[in-house]
């Protein structure tokens, strides 16, 4: 693809996945081009209500994306999760306050509240005896707790169960809910690459499970997207939550 510096900017640029294109028969077919334009116009209406902090239009968005088929946990996925990354990047480039930031977040768990209550029974499967159970926590520190939410709801979406576990745990109540609950996942968020240490200290504690309760880790978030961590014993570095495979 021939990239170049900077590898850490996740902005958008392409609007067509590889799984999309090979289900397409001609994706530049009218139609399609018109779905594109429909979603590009979702997203940059809602960013736009964002950054106004205007959630009645952002309702009306939502309801206007779901009449025309968007699945809720999508527009959570594929919309609001890359406007709280440009937001963080505005602030982090300071042009845009930590107030304004806040406040931003403070719409975006509005918006997210409004999808969950239409999701529904879409979450349902999730709570069958035998599927996969994850338990999804932040990492020691990691504060960003919007991300953990659209990321349990997404996994519900695709059939697994999840429990969102406090991050601030300690490293006996966690061992002991994993013996008890038997997750077959324990999936991470790191948000800077300070937190690595207490990570590490989560993995090697994991470790010591017997090996038919101990669940398999994960760690994403930004500094693995941005390969800033190499490797973390006992873990699997996932930089794209899209391809992990739930059975």
């Amino acid at each position: 693809m021939q990239e170049i510096a900077p590898y850490d900017d996740f902005s958008i640029s392409h609007g067509l996945c590889t799984s999309c294109d090979a289900s397409l028969k001609d994706p530049f077919a009218n139609h399609e081009i018109e779905r594109s334009l429909f979603l590009s116009g979702v997203f940059h209406r809602l960013f736009d209500a964002g950054r106004h902090e205007d959630f009645n239009t952002a309702a009306r968005i939502v309801e206007r994306a779901i009449a025309a088929n968007c699945r809720p946990v999508d527009i959570l996925i594929g919309m609001l999760s890359p406007m709280l990354y440009e937001i963080g990047e505005e602030w982090k480039r300071g042009a845009l306050s930590v107030e304004a930031e806040h406040r931003f977040t403070a719409f975006s768990e509005r918006v997210v509240r409004l999808v969950e209550s239409r999701i529904g029974a879409a979450a349902a499967p999730s709570s069958r005896p035998g599927t996969t159970l994850l338990f999804l926590m932040n990492a020691p520190g990691n504060r960003h707790r919007l991300a953990v939410r659209i990321l349990a709801l997404w996994l519900k979406g695709r059939g697994a169960r999840v429990r969102i576990v406090d991050g601030d745990l300690d490293h006996a109540r966690l061992l002991h809910s994993i013996a008890a609950e038997r997750p077959d996942y324990l999936l991470i968020s790191m948000a800077v690459i300070e937190q690595r240490d207490r990570v590490v200290e989560i993995c090697g504690a994991a470790q010591a499970l017997p090996q038919d309760v101990r669940p398999k880790i994960v760690v994403g978030g930004y500094p693995v997207k941005a390969g800033l961590i190499e490797s973390i014993p006992g873990a699997e570095l996932l930089s794209d939550i899209t391809v992990l495979q739930i059975a």
